[in-house]
Formats: C-alpha cells, structure tokens, sequence
C-alpha cells in the first residue's frame, strides 16, 4: 500500500514540476458515498453518508488536473447496530480525497476530466441501550453502550465535469468509483458493567461517491 502511494505522489510531483501556468477552481458540493463494507468476523455493511465537501480542483495548460476533497457529513446504516436490533443508526463520518489525471476542454465552458484517485475514510456510530431485569428484589437496570470506529483507505477513479456558468462560476459534477484496499473496525463497549473490545480487518467491496456543487475559479 505505502508503495503505491509513493510511487503515485512522485508522478503527480513530476507531472506539477512541467508545467508551469494553472487554473485554480474551488468550491462546496453536496455528496452521498456509498460504502459496501466486508468486515472479516463482523459480517457485511452497508452505509450511506450524506455530506457536505469541499473541493480543490487544479488543471495545467498541457491538461494534467488534480483534485482534493474534504467532506463532513453523518453516516446512517442498520448494519452498525447493538446485536438484536435492526432500526437505521446515525452516526458521524470524514472523508479525504487525492486525485490525479487528465483534462479535456470540450468547448469553452464543458471541461471533463479523468483521475486516478485515493480516498481514506472514517466512519463513527455510537449507540446506548437499556437493560432491565425482574430479581426476587423488584426490577434492576442497566446500560448496554458501544462505539464502532471504521477507518479504510479506497483505491479508484473519478469522472469530473465542469460547467462554466460564468468567467468564475461553474457548476461541478462527479462520479468517484473506488474499491477498499485495507481497514480496520475497532468496536469497543460497557454491557452491565463489563467493559469489551474487538478488532476486524475490511476487506474487499467498494465506495461510490457521487456529488454535484458549485465553485469559483481564479
């Protein structure tokens, strides 16, 4: 893993050192990834996390493009659940993105652009139940609490088109498929008393992020 990733930062930085004149665009999209999640012990999950991003997208005269996104947003799923229950969780959710690629100017104000790209995720559901219980003494009470922490890293590509509205406002549009090369759910809880904690790999499946905003380009 680190050795793609090394190996992918030192073509961008060769590709940026060629060329000399960019056109910078930023702006705030509206996205909802979607992740399939394989959890090696744990079963499979899915969650969808509507956010809000924000986005970073650069392009040289000779069409090298890069791209950044930085998103917040809360992540809901019934497969991050206390055993026994099956009602939708809501949790909270980040997520970073790095892309390189090429771009095509179709015409003055259309310019689509194809990246390669890398994505690390962090996924949070924290939940509480209550447990009761009849004694000869009357009824007794407890809690049952839990926090799940997903964090993986995505591999992939990202379709970008860019409309140009004005001279520097443009709406933005993107698809981002992406599979899950390495990551590890950490679960940790109290249940009437007794403190718990596991650990799984992910494994396999994929991230579908799609997003649609607008920005401004300097």
């Amino acid at each position: 893993m680190k050795k793609k990733l090394l190996m992918a930062a030192a073509l961008a930085l060769a590709c940026v050192a060629s060329v000399s004149a960019w056109e910078h665009t930023a702006g705030v999209e509206i996205s909802a990834p979607f992740f399939s999640i394989s959890a090696k012990g744990d079963g499979n999950k899915g969650v969808i996390e509507p956010q809000f991003t924000a986005r970073y997208f650069g392009k040289a005269k000779n069409g090298f493009c890069v791209s950044a996104t930085l998103g917040a947003g809360l992540p809901v799923s019934k497969d991050f659940a206390l055993d026994g229950e099956s009602k939708s969780k809501i949790g909270f959710g980040m997520g970073l993105a790095l892309g390189a690629g090429y771009a095509f100017e179709l015409n003055e104000r259309f310019t689509l652009a194809a990246l390669g790209s890398v994505s690390l995720d962090w996924l949070r559901f924290k939940y509480k139940k209550e447990i009761s219980a009849r004694t000869s003494t009357g009824s007794v009470s407890s809690e049952w609490t839990q926090s799940d922490n997903a964090l993986f890293v995505g591999l992939g590509a990202e379709l970008l088109a860019k409309f140009k509205l004005a001279k520097h406002i443009s709406l933005m549009g993107s698809c981002a498929i992406r599979f899950l090369d390495g990551g590890t759910l950490w679960k940790s809880g109290t249940n009437q008393g007794k403190s718990y904690d596991a650990t799984y790999d992910l494994r396999g499946n994929v991230i579908v992020t799609p997003s649609l905003g607008a920005s401004w380009t300097f």
